[in-house]
């Protein structure tokens, strides 16, 4: 994949998690820090609807302040226990940004992919018993070494899997960002479902490219909506998928898909049996049509593999 088109992709992944924050789950970043990461920052934040939340994690955060709890002030002076909201019920229908993510820690891993699962915080100690909205996406800006990575349990839950690393400023275009646009795509999104033989596809295709995580499939399908509201599609069409496995699955990627060895051995030619009217039901059935949306996906995951 050329630099270009990885930036061009990190840019499309910038506007496809604006649309759907929590449906698809986040963007886990992988860059150090410079001005390609903050020219792609800039563009995200360009795209988010000014009314979502953006909250930043700080690196040692307290259990208390991340999950909410009591507080003390309030409660002296009202004579009364009185609830805090921690910072992910805070961040609750917009975007937590967590900096350092390769350095989080596990607790608060545990804390964080516990609140994207239920949507919601559950507090239960200092006498209170507290459930809370956290409806949220994550950016997980990673900027660890080679050996260094961002909890795979959170990884798991982001959708888009990004590397900026490689990038040079030059290649960095200041993509202009319509945030109306952003906003009536969003508007279009609830209108958008994915079929079932696409689904069967992306999940096909998935296991072909060794990815084991459900997780995968369902956050494909996700951005596959995305992407047919950003295009204002009717309904989501095969660019739309080819998209959305070229963002998600292919950075997942472990195996090169095998050519499929035919079913059964070669027969020996026989003579054809006569011609009957269920031969045109036959053909209606062949799997070979079922098939062909499987090899769009994994030929477009396949054109953004490194040829390595």
């Amino acid at each position: 994949m050329t630099a270009a088109l990885a930036w061009s992709d990190a840019v499309t992944a910038a506007q496809l998690f604006a649309i759907d924050p929590v449906g698809t789950g986040g963007i886990l970043v992988r860059s150090r820090a410079g001005p390609v990461r903050d020219r792609w920052v800039t563009i995200l934040r360009a795209a988010l609807p000014i009314s979502q939340p953006l909250k930043h994690l700080p690196l040692h955060i307290a259990d208390g302040r991340l999950l909410g709890g009591l507080d003390l002030d309030a409660t002296l002076l009202a004579g009364r226990p009185v609830a805090e909201r921690g910072l992910l019920a805070e961040a609750d229908g917009g975007v937590l940004m967590v900096a350092m993510a390769e350095r989080l820690p596990s607790a608060a891993a545990v804390h964080i992919t516990a609140a994207m699962d239920a949507r919601e915080t559950i507090v239960e100690r200092d006498g209170l018993s507290l459930r809370m909205p956290a409806r949220f996406g994550v950016i997980a800006l990673d900027e660890g070494l080679d050996d260094e990575f961002a909890p795979g349990s959170l990884g798991d839950r982001l959708g888009f899997h990004i590397d900026l690393n490689d990038i040079p400023i030059r290649e960095a275009d200041d993509f202009a960002i319509d945030r109306g646009e952003i906003l009536a795509a969003g508007d279009r999104l609830s209108l958008l479902k994915t079929s079932a033989e696409q689904v069967e596809a992306m999940c096909t295709a998935a296991a072909a490219l060794g990815i084991v995580s459900l997780r995968a499939p369902m956050l494909a399908l996700r951005a596959a909506c995305a992407s047919a509201a950003l295009s204002a599609h009717d309904a989501v069409d095969q660019e739309d998928i080819a998209l959305a496995a070229r963002l998600v699955l292919a950075p997942r990627a472990l195996v090169f898909p095998q050519e499929q060895a035919p079913d059964h051995p070669e027969q020996p030619h026989e003579q054809p049996p006569p011609e009957s009217a269920d031969d045109d039901k036959a053909d209606t059935d062949n799997p070979d049509i079922d098939r062909a949306l499987d090899e769009v996906i994994l030929a477009a995951v396949q054109a953004a593999l490194p040829p390595d």
